[in-house]
């Protein structure tokens, strides 16, 4: 029985007479919509279509054949794989066996793997038969030969093998087994890294099924909308949007294995994909591709973007050329806290991160001048982390998650994240939003990408230090930032004191921007980190 910390009694109650808890599990959505519509396309990857019952078919038998291996509803089942239609099969297994999946992203290799393999005690793992050139044959070897509790390591080559060999008996007995209760650990997902350590989140039934019903209801989904889903499987968006959210609604999601902006937006256009969640630098990627083709996007309903800063001029921009874009703030521990819907105001649809998701409370505490940490709770917030010892940091006594992120509310009760607790600049005794020099250098027409952190200053304490990512590599110069930022009336204590301009920003699966690693950086600057391992820097300026 994996740790939980649960929401108390009168919470869980609330949510259930609310009707907020269906106390279905997962596996239910996918028998429901294979019974309904059998030969209607669920999965759509390149040239593969997969329908609703042929997932049900191949979840079923999988989940069998973990079943006559040992695998019970107690058991971590681990998968590092690409978007495609295997690792819908492998998580719908583990939910009709009523065991726990653990989705690890593709980044990841040994030192990671072996903490979360560990950690979890996973039981089996899923592997791609290839991984950005790594040997991974030889890499799960060895990462079996300290992992005790590791039996089975199979690659997406060896399902059909394994498959093949599940008789009508082992499917009988599958099917006798008790379903698991809606309240049981389904979903074990490991936080990307925006710090140094990831922590094990862990999901029920009820707070994943909530969080896809909750987008549902808000966006106006139905069958007839198609999911477009560039994310990987193995990061919370991806689980929403391709591993639980068509099965919900009865309708397809099509993936995208590598990313590509050319290719995402063929992919958008043939298939009329309508709703989407992703983070900034796909919204990017996918505006430039649009306007470079001159290509228009009508079946566009949603974009819903989050996960990493998004520049207030970017969401303008892609609404005038794509379709509605809206901001959406959450996390792994609660992936839908606030967004917005296209009958909100520009203000609230650009310049803010949405309205609170109702029943979800959210507030800020020990708010100095409006900004505060922001806290939550509701029916999509996790159970705590596999951890135990980092619950009582995590949580109020009455059960808020404490995000460690900075916001305000303005007066239309639309949330304002200004950055994380860490990402507050204490110049000579002044406190400086990163994320509002961010969104002000972020609209430099030669910038893609900024990331602004604290650096060491001998006299004032601490600097602002900026990354930038700029068109074609240019350069871009200290002062060139700071004619800028005057220009846009930004007091002159905000304007960074070093600026850095380089090819990449380190980032976790999601997009988001690794700051400690920059932050790391500019206080030693001996080495560059393994986070930064790709980054290389074109210029740089400093005071």
């Amino acid at each position: 029985m994996l740790p939980t910390r649960p929401p108390t009694a009168a919470l869980a109650h609330s949510y259930r007479a609310g009707g907020h808890w269906q106390d279905r599990p997962i596996g239910h959505y996918l028998t429901r919509a294979a019974r309904e519509y059998p030969d209607a396309v669920a999965v759509v990857q390149g040239d593969r279509r997969a329908t609703f019952a042929d997932i049900d078919r191949d979840a079923t038998r999988l989940a069998a054949a973990l079943h006559a291996r040992g695998v019970t509803s107690a058991d971590v089942v681990s998968f590092q794989l690409p978007n495609c239609v295997e690792a819908v099969v492998v998580f719908q297994a583990v939910m009709k066996l009523g065991a726990v999946a653990n989705p690890i992203v593709p980044i990841y290799r040994s030192r990671e793997l072996r903490f979360i393999l560990g950690q979890s005690q996973a039981k089996v793992v899923f592997v791609p038969d290839e991984l950005r050139g790594v040997d991974v044959d030889a890499m799960y070897r060895d990462l079996a030969a300290d992992l005790p509790n590791l039996e089975l390591v199979v690659s997406v080559g060896e399902l059909d093998d394994l498959l093949s060999q599940v008789t009508d008996e082992m499917v009988t007995e599958l099917r006798s087994l008790t379903s698991p209760s809606a309240d049981d650990v389904c979903l074990l997902l490991y936080t990307s890294g925006t710090t140094a350590d990831p922590k094990g989140a862990l999901h029920s039934h009820n707070t994943l099924v909530f969080e896809n019903m909750s987008m549902i209801d808000w966006f106006g989904l139905n069958e007839t909308d198609v999911i477009f889903n560039p994310s990987p499987v193995t990061h919370v968006t991806g689980v929403n949007c391709a591993l639980v959210l068509p099965f919900l609604l009865g309708t397809t999601v099509v993936l995208q294995q590598t990313w590509d902006p050319a290719t995402a937006l063929r992919h958008i256009v043939d298939e009329r994909c309508s709703f989407m969640i992703f983070s900034t630098p796909f919204l990017r990627g996918l505006l430039d591709a649009a306007e470079s083709a001159q290509e228009q996007t009508p079946s566009i309903r949603y974009i819903v973007c989050g996960g990493a800063d998004v520049p207030d001029t970017l969401t303008a921009a892609a609404t005038i050329r794509l379709g509605t874009v809206v901001r959406m703030y959450g996390a792994t521990e609660g992936p839908s806290v606030t967004t917005a819907d296209r009958w909100d105001s520009p203000a609230v649809r650009q310049n803010s991160d949405g309205r609170p998701i109702a029943p979800t409370e959210v507030i800020v505490s020990d708010a100095a001048g409006g900004v505060g940490e922001i806290l939550w709770r509701g029916p999509d917030t996790f159970l705590g982390y596999l951890d135990p010892a980092l619950n009582a940091d995590a949580f109020t006594p009455d059960g808020f998650f404490r995000t460690g992120d900075l916001g305000s509310f303005d007066a239309d009760g639309a949330i304002h994240v200004v950055g994380r607790i860490k990402d507050i600049i204490n110049r000579s005794g002044e406190k400086i939003s990163a994320h509002d020099v961010e969104n002000h250098l972020g609209a430099h027409p030669a910038v893609i990408e900024v990331a602004v952190v604290a650096g060491p200053d001998s006299v004032t304490g601490e600097r602002g230090c900026a990354f930038v990512v700029t068109r074609d590599h240019q350069d871009i110069t200290l002062d060139e930032v700071h004619r800028f930022l005057l220009d846009r009336d930004i007091a002159v204590q905000k304007i960074p004191e070093s600026i850095f301009v380089v090819d990449s920003l380190p980032k976790t699966a999601s997009g988001k921007v690794q700051k400690f690693a920059l932050r790391n950086w500019t206080r030693d600057r001996a080495a560059v980190p393994a986070q930064m391992a790709a980054m290389t820097f074109a210029a740089s300026h400093e005071k």
